[in-house]
């Protein structure tokens, strides 16, 4: 029962957040799969239209992959984005233990 009153500490509020930056980035990962096998479908259909010559299908199914395409351009996009938050904490943990460090080391002398 005291666990639930006891108050997180900073290295455990930046495991938590480190977790959740970690799940993010695999499930962005996965939308990233699941856009290119999207993208590669709406080629085979656009080349299968081209061959029976229905140029508005055509048109229709190269506007959907343009956008596919800028879908999949913005995951990157978001994905750098994760990748800096999750280097960002790590930073700060590591010069909060180097001032804890530092401050004990000066108050030896």
């Amino acid at each position: 029962m005291a666990s639930f009153f006891k108050k997180k500490t900073v290295d455990d509020v930046i495991k938590e957040q480190n977790r959740e930056l970690r799940g993010t980035q695999r499930a962005i990962s996965r939308d990233r799969a699941a856009l290119e096998k999207q993208e590669k479908q709406l080629e085979l259909e656009i080349k299968k239209m081209a061959k029976i010559g229905n140029k508005e299908a055509c048109r229709v199914l190269a506007k959907q992959l343009v956008q596919l395409r800028k879908q999949k351009t913005r995951t990157f996009a978001v994905s750098s984005k994760v990748t800096s938050m999750s280097t960002q904490t790590k930073v700060m943990n590591s010069q909060m233990k180097m001032a804890g460090a530092m401050s004990t080391t000066a108050k030896v002398r």
